[in-house]
């Protein structure tokens, strides 16, 4: 089965060019302005640029948060996603407290396997660290799971790293190829905090429960750890401009990598003042100075674009004793809305727009992934995950979730329009619609451990 993709702005690793793109066997065949060649099933992208498949470096799904069960499962999650041209996934695996790190793992994928219409990949938070837990862990660097999440804070959920641990886990799985993720909250910081002198009965009182500080000086002492011994870093979900700068003034000394998300470029604290302000807490939490936070986003602060996306049902989120904001579920959705909330930032040059989609949204996330042997760009012999938008569709509003949740976004609107979205080879959206929503396409990316 050949497809051949047409009359498109091709968005490549280094340029734009008009092109067309040959599709066989699920992986991209050739690349060219006038390929000629002869194809069972041709795609006119006239009007449209042709983009790598997207990809969500950091998404919760089908997991217990805290007190609560995700809204997302991985079908809905994937659907929005795929139906929104993100055609990979990564979501995590944390260890509880009674089980192995492969039990943890073979718990996920039989809830996922079979049922995401998207590719899923998993980064792994091991919670336990005894001789048979780093044999488990080294066993999976081996076998295509490069990627680990750690958390500067969070002692009652059981997911604490502090900076001994953080170093031995840099000392043992660095030099087997291990990639490292870190939640940095410095929790002294936090722990600070005077809290009975706080309205803690007001939601923006969250913002004051974890300041700004907490990240910049938690970002600090894992760069300086990482430079130390010297292995490659990502710190997830900045929100604070300290920690962007002090990230791209390490970039020199540190193989180091950041993400930002959507909520912290377009919401900021106005949002918890709100009188249903618990809606959008998440942490870190949302604040202001966001025309300078974007402006670092826009000149290229942040490596990728990911959102976090951890949304709770309507009535787990609004079910807090409204006396204590520290009960309300912590974590929104996003998944819906990312490429759009992306797009934003470069609208005013489609061309610009288009490029740092491909490259934020597709390249970058791939590399740290580790997959870029197989998504990430429209290149000969890479899957043939391709996104085909046009940037003139109909006005319509954002959907972070399929889930019965609260929206994250009431009243932002776009009009980029995903045509096509094909998943190796297999077109699986038309026109923003999922062809085959009771057959789902996608594949787990690492092998069964």
């Amino acid at each position: 089965m050949k497809t051949l993709i047409t009359n498109g702005r091709l968005v490549l690793d280094e340029r734009i060019e008009q092109g067309e793109v040959l599709i066989e066997d699920g992986r991209i065949a050739a690349v060219g302005v006038h390929l000629g060649a002869v194809a069972d099933h041709v795609i006119d992208a006239a009007g449209c640029y042709v983009l790598p498949g997207l990809i969500d470096f950091h998404v919760h799904l089908d997991d217990q948060i805290g007190a609560c069960y995700l809204a997302d499962t991985y079908a809905s999650g994937s659907r929005v996603a795929i139906q929104n041209g993100i055609t990979t996934l990564c979501s995590f695996v944390t260890q509880g407290p009674q089980e192995t790190l492969f039990q943890a793992l073979n718990k996920a994928r039989h809830k996922a396997e079979g049922t995401t219409h998207a590719d899923l990949l998993w980064h792994l938070t091991p919670t336990r660290f005894e001789a048979a837990d780093w044999v488990e862990m080294e066993t999976l660097v081996a076998s295509g799971y490069r990627t680990f999440k750690f958390y500067t804070t969070y002692k009652a959920a059981g997911i604490f790293a502090d900076q001994a641990q953080l170093d031995e886990i840099f000392r043992r799985l660095g030099p087997l190829g291990a990639r490292f993720l870190v939640h940095c909250e410095d929790d002294e910081v936090m722990a600070s905090v005077d809290a009975e002198r706080l309205d803690l009965d007001k939601a923006h009182t969250h913002g004051r429960l974890r300041p700004g500080m907490a990240e910049l000086l938690a970002v600090e002492g894992l760069l300086d750890q990482a430079r130390y011994r010297k292995v490659p870093l990502h710190v997830v979900h900045i929100s604070t401009v300290g920690a962007a700068e002090a990230v791209s003034n390490a970039k020199g000394t540190v193989d180091v990598t950041c993400e930002t998300c959507p909520q912290y470029l377009w919401l900021d604290d106005t949002w918890l003042a709100r009188e249903d302000g618990h809606r959008w807490l998440c942490s870190p939490p949302l604040r202001g100075d966001r025309e300078r936070f974007r402006a670092l986003a826009m000149k290229g602060s942040f490596d990728f674009l990911a959102t976090d996306h951890c949304a709770f049902r309507r009535a787990d989120k609004d079910a807090w004793d409204h006396r204590d904001v520290r009960t309300a579920a912590n974590g929104i959705g996003g998944l819906g809305a990312l490429p759009h909330l992306a797009w934003r930032l470069w609208e005013g040059d489609p061309e610009l727009a288009a490029q740092h989609l491909a490259y934020r949204l597709s390249r970058n996330p791939a590399r740290r992934a580790g997959i870029d042997d197989r998504k990430g760009s429209i290149r000969v012999g890479l899957d043939a995950d391709l996104v085909i938008l046009d940037p003139n569709g109909p006005e319509r509003p954002l959907v972070s979730s399929l889930a019965e949740v609260h929206e994250t976004y009431p009243g932002f609107t776009s009009k980029l329009a995903f045509r096509h979205v094909l998943l190796r080879g297999e077109s699986v959206v038309v026109d923003g619609k999922l062809r085959a929503p009771e057959a789902p396409h996608g594949i787990l990316l690492q092998p069964q451990p």
